[in-house]
Parts: C-alpha cells; sequence; structure tokens
C-alpha cells in the first residue's frame, strides 16, 4: 500500500491550522491521520500539532499486525484520547490556549483490512470500484439539524453554522470517538480530509479526481480544485491507495 497527503493554506487563511501525518511500519501495516485545529490566535495549530505528533507516535508504537479488531480498535481509540488529555494539559498550562481543539481523523490499514477512528468533521472515504463513500459523519451541528431532519442535506451545505463542530479533541478532559472497522478494503482505497476539501468540493468532484488522477497526484489535484472552489480554508488530504 503507498500513501500520500498535501495540505495547503487555502486562498484566505493567514496561517495553516491542518496538519496530517502518515507512516508505512512495514509491507502489512501502515496509517495515515487528519487533524484540523480551531482555537484562538496560534491554538489551533498548537492543538493540530500536539494531536498528531501524539497520535502517530502511539500507533507507530502498537500498531502490529497480530492485533485482533479488538486491538486495533483500542490501539486507536487510546491514541486519540492520548492527544485530547496532551492538549487538554497544555490549555490548562497557558490559558492563552484554553479552549483550543482539533478534529482528529485516522484510518489504519493492517493487512489490508481498514479502521477508521474520528472527532469533529474531517472526514474519511473509501474509494473502491470507481465509487467514493463517505465512511464518517460529522459531528457538527448542521449534521446533527439534518438527522433531526430541519434542513436537508443540500441546505446544509450553504447553512450560515456549517462549520460549528459539536464535538473535538483538546476541549475537555474527556471526548467520544467513533471507531469504524471497514473489513477487508480490497482493492479499494482511503482518503481523508479536513473541511476545507471537502467543503469546497462536492462527492462527485472528488470521485471524479480519484477516477482520473494517478494515485501520486490525487492529493495535489483535490487540493487544487478545493482552491479553485474558493479557497476558503486550509485543505489537506491524505490518500491511503
Amino acid at each position: 500500500m503507498m500513501i500520500y497527503g498535501k495540505t495547503d493554506i487555502g486562498r484566505h487563511r493567514s496561517s495553516n491550522q491542518d496538519e496530517f501525518a502518515y507512516s508505512i511500519l512495514n509491507e502489512r501495516v501502515c496509517f495515515g491521520l487528519v487533524c484540523d485545529g480551531m482555537g484562538g490566535e496560534n491554538g489551533g495549530q498548537v492543538a493540530s500539532a500536539i494531536a498528531a505528533q501524539t497520535i502517530y507516535e502511539i500507533l507507530h508504537d502498537h500498531l502490529t499486525p497480530e492485533l485482533t479488531d479488538e486491538q486495533v480498535k483500542a490501539v486507536l481509540v487510546q491514541a486519540v484520547s492520548r492527544a485530547n488529555e496532551a492538549i487538554y494539559r497544555r490549555s490548562l498550562q497557558q490559558p492563552e490556549y484554553l479552549g483550543m481543539g482539533t478534529t482528529a481523523v485516522v484510518a489504519a490499514v493492517l493487512d489490508g483490512k481498514g479502521y477508521v477512528v474520528h472527532v469533529g468533521d474531517s472526514r474519511a472515504y473509501r474509494f473502491k470500484a470507481g465509487e467514493l463513500s463517505q465512511i464518517t459523519k460529522d459531528h457538527s451541528l448542521v449534521q446533527s439539524l439534518v438527522e433531526q431532519g430541519k434542513i436537508t442535506q443540500e441546505q446544509a451545505k450553504d447553512h450560515p453554522q456549517k462549520n460549528m463542530i459539536t464535538r473535538a479533541v483538546g476541549v475537555a478532559s474527556k471526548v467520544d470517538i467513533d471507531f469504524v472497522c471497514l473489513g477487508d478494503i480490497g482493492s479499494g482505497s482511503i482518503l481523508l480530509c479536513s473541511d476545507g476539501l471537502s467543503g469546497l468540493c462536492d462527492q462527485a468532484e472528488m470521485e471524479e479526481i480519484l477516477l482520473s488522477t494517478p494515485p501520486n497526484q490525487v492529493c495535489e489535484a483535490l487540493v487544487d480544485q478545493a482552491n479553485q472552489n474558493g479557497g476558503f480554508d486550509n485543505i489537506t488530504a491524505v490518500y491511503l491507495c
């Protein structure tokens, strides 16, 4: 399996608060992650950097191909939980960072089997047989309104509070983390991204890029498309293929 990643400040932001990381540990194990920070001045950058480094180190040290599904889940959840603790602890030590946090979406592949954990509205997609499907469900206000039937999915795209998330890593001492076991991904691939991509490129656009672009150029093509569509946010993509 190969992994590629790219992040871009976009066209309107003064700093990039997104972080990504990935590693191919051996021929049987790899992982990737995307974090999108939030919170005042440099708070978002600090939070996403802490999260990315913490998650990376734990997965690098503890992911092995012999793990069961439940053990993989435990490692992934522990990694995000430790990131939550580290960010929250920093915010207590430095009051200027109080309230900072970050999204986190993490994908691991062990012997061809895929696993995802996430918090916030950074997303994971599965691309298989030429079709792109969303794996994660946004922890956001508009997603809650859609589920309650108060607005449609179409209305959610332009809702004034579409960037308001209901769950984040680091803003409290504990965080709820969603886990998905994808099973055998076969010839499929996994795309991780921040909302700077998913909020500016619709699923059809992303699918077309995945269909028509060499794997090593996919992240760059996706970022370029998001910038062409306005580039209103930081844009990050990680592609496990």
